[in-house]
């Protein structure tokens, strides 16, 4: 039987939605749920990286997202960087993630990691943000009133204009190729607005088989973000998760309250820029650490 070929003369190209299901197999090798709608969604609305393994599927892949003016991209968000079991430990992830940095045309770039890949990424330039961590935190949610003083209700396709502009408002960025596909890609979006009717903030949620997941969800206050978070839930059957930005102590405090517990950290670094743009302080939760 003639030996594969060696990673390192292995061509990197992009990925397309006919590998979607490389995609979830090298997930599920790897012990990661074969989330079929994340991973269209990331294939879609970002640039999907992969090396092939010449004896089928995929070796290695890694996902962008760009985010700002499409001519003038203000920030990329790395993600999915996955290397399947057979060909680990020989610097095929190091070696892909290197490519995909020397593919984008951005300087400001930014992945969340775990504690083990920390030293990864600072070979490659990252550092870790201040405060710029995230928690993930997971149980069955109190049916809690609806918070008083705050109008939510659900979004609609003619919303979408105006979540995009308090979007853009508190992430800092356009972020249009990825929220435009947010309907379809969430079970329910709620969103809060005044008595004029101009939207404060809005949130999405999705369900699968045994967990329902919130995000993103940004909002001008927390009571706001209490609202929307309040307003998704109410239906839930199943455990409810949150991937929740470290600093937002208030709304940590008051989901523990009402039945979630810290299961995961994930750390915020950042390559070519001191900080993420927008107000921090009004950015609750990201749709999830792969999209940013």
């Amino acid at each position: 039987m003639p030996t594969p070929p060696s990673s390192a003369t292995l061509a990197l190209r992009r990925l397309t939605l006919h590998d979607l299901p490389d995609c979830l197999e090298l997930a599920q090798n790897r012990g990661w749920y074969p989330d079929r709608r994340l991973w269209t969604l990331l294939l879609t609305a970002g640039t999907g990286y992969g090396i092939d393994d010449p004896r089928g599927g995929l070796r290695a892949v890694c996902v962008s997202h760009r985010y700002g003016p499409e001519e003038r991209p203000g920030l990329t968000v790395l993600s999915m960087l996955l290397v399947h079991r057979d060909h680990a430990g020989q610097g095929l992830g190091r070696r892909l993630l290197g490519e995909v940095i020397a593919h984008e045309p951005v300087e400001a770039l930014a992945l969340y990691a775990s504690e083990e890949r920390v030293p990864l990424y600072e070979d490659l330039g990252f550092h870790a943000a201040p405060a710029g961590d995230v928690e993930t935190l997971e149980g069955r949610f109190a049916r809690v009133e609806t918070v008083p003083g705050v109008r939510v209700r659900r979004a609609t396709a003619g919303d979408l204009r105006a979540l995009l502009d308090v979007d853009r408002e508190i992430f800092g960025l356009d972020r249009t190729p990825l929220l435009t596909r947010l309907p379809a890609f969430a079970d329910g979006m709620s969103l809060a607005e005044d008595d004029e009717g101009q939207v404060l903030g809005f949130a999405a949620l999705r369900t699968e088989p045994h967990t329902a997941l919130l995000g993103p969800l940004v909002a001008r206050e927390p009571a706001l973000a209490r609202a929307l978070v309040a307003d998704l839930a109410r239906e839930v059957r199943t455990p409810l998760r949150i991937v929740l930005e470290h600093h937002q102590e208030e709304l940590r405090a008051w989901l523990t309250r009402n039945g979630l517990r810290p299961v995961l950290r994930s750390r915020l670094m950042l390559r070519g820029t001191p900080a993420l743009p927008g107000d921090r302080l009004r950015r609750y939760a990201p749709l999830s650490t792969a999209t940013g």
